[in-house]
């Protein structure tokens, strides 16, 4: 009897606990937009005027597709992202827009001296 009970009494807490609790749709905008994609071309280590400051918002997701007419090493600095391009192959650099600031992307190994780099472009992150 004394069995009987406790399963009633833990039947009906089960059934009066409301469970977790439910989970916006829109909590994390972030995770469900489509991520800030462009497209740069580089040709002879130089981008489009247009391309030379690229700007985003915090919290965004960003995506670089790079094509260039030679074998590259990019650096996106501030986010300490390194993405190699060959000429024919598209490559992308993809990111979530966390730190504010403006992050040069620089082409390294740029010369004889491997220290040496050339600031392609700047990706610009705004604040919310």
């Amino acid at each position: 009897m004394q069995r009987t009970g406790v399963l009633l009494a833990v039947s009906f807490a089960l059934a009066a606990w409301p469970g977790p609790p439910a989970r916006a749709a829109t909590d994390d905008k972030s995770v469900q937009a489509p991520p800030r994609t462009f497209d740069v071309r580089i040709e002879r280590r130089r981008v489009a005027q247009a391309q030379r400051v690229l700007r985003a918002t915090q919290g965004e997701r960003v995506e670089l597709r790079w094509t260039a007419d030679e074998p590259l090493v990019l650096h996106l600095h501030g986010y300490d992202i390194e993405t190699r391009v060959s000429p024919g192959e598209p490559a992308v650099t993809a990111f979530a827009a966390k730190l504010t600031g403006r992050f040069p992307v620089a082409i390294h190994g740029d010369g004889a001296s491997s220290r040496h780099h050339t600031t392609l472009l700047y990706v610009e992150v705004h604040p919310k």
